[in-house]
């Protein structure tokens, strides 16, 4: 989960950051935050973001030029704003932003609006290309079920078919939500929307596939599951 703070107060740049780690702590969600002072700086840049909580009026770039850029890179990044003015909600909402807070903000509204956030990245259909046999083809995130080693290959099986790829595991990981893509065994990444019975040491895959949990990811697992259905 990438996370961007961009405030040109760095009081308020640390106070959302010790809010949103927590948050992402306890719910053992992966999260990567990258805090910014001068919005130019990510404005210039090729990041792409899950969720951003962005200020309004900046010096070098204004938040809502910003919140375009972004969601011109990724269609589906959740947007927040954190600002001192209310006159710019109409603005916000038609950028479909989840949350707007008025600082100082309110931390139950801000966990209300990460809550939301997750919701709506756990429903997004994120599509990408898998190239394979000299053929690029789309895929939804959501189609896949798994991904496996396969010799010096990943396997990415899908609903509909295989495709086998090049890349390391480990590598593939970061293309994928981290809120319903999780690692059960070096040898798997799993789609959570597809698994059909869960124990502690084994998970049934909606196409009858048995994985196994490793002894030592099984209590991360377990609670990452948890979280999971609990949202």
């Amino acid at each position: 989960m990438r996370i961007l703070i961009c405030d040109d107060e760095e009081a308020c740049i640390h106070h959302l950051q010790e809010c949103v780690e927590q948050y992402m702590i306890e719910r053992n969600i992966p999260f990567d935050i990258v805090e910014a002072i001068d919005p130019y700086n990510i404005l210039t840049s090729k990041d792409v973001f899950d969720i951003a909580f962005l200020d309004i009026q900046m010096g070098s770039v204004d938040g809502l030029t910003l919140a375009k850029e972004l969601r011109r890179r990724n269609r589906r990044t959740a947007l927040f704003f954190v600002t001192n003015y209310e006159g710019y909600q109409d603005n916000a909402m038609d950028l479909q932003a989840l949350r707007y807070y008025t600082k100082p903000f309110n931390k139950e509204r801000l966990i209300a609006g990460l809550d939301k956030a997750l919701e709506y990245i756990d429903g997004a259909y994120v599509d990408i290309f898998l190239y394979s046999s000299g053929v690029q083809q789309r895929v939804l995130v959501d189609d896949i079920l798994y991904l496996t080693l396969e010799g010096r290959k990943v396997a990415v099986q899908t609903k509909y078919s295989c495709f086998l790829v090049a890349g390391k595991l480990d590598d593939w990981k970061e293309y994928f939500p981290h809120t319903f893509f999780r690692q059960p065994h070096k040898s798997y990444i799993v789609n959570l929307h597809h698994v059909n019975q869960y124990t502690y040491a084994k998970l049934i895959m909606s196409d009858g596939l048995s994985i196994p949990v490793a002894p030592k990811k099984q209590p991360e697992f377990r609670k990452a599951w948890f979280e999971y259905i609990g949202r």
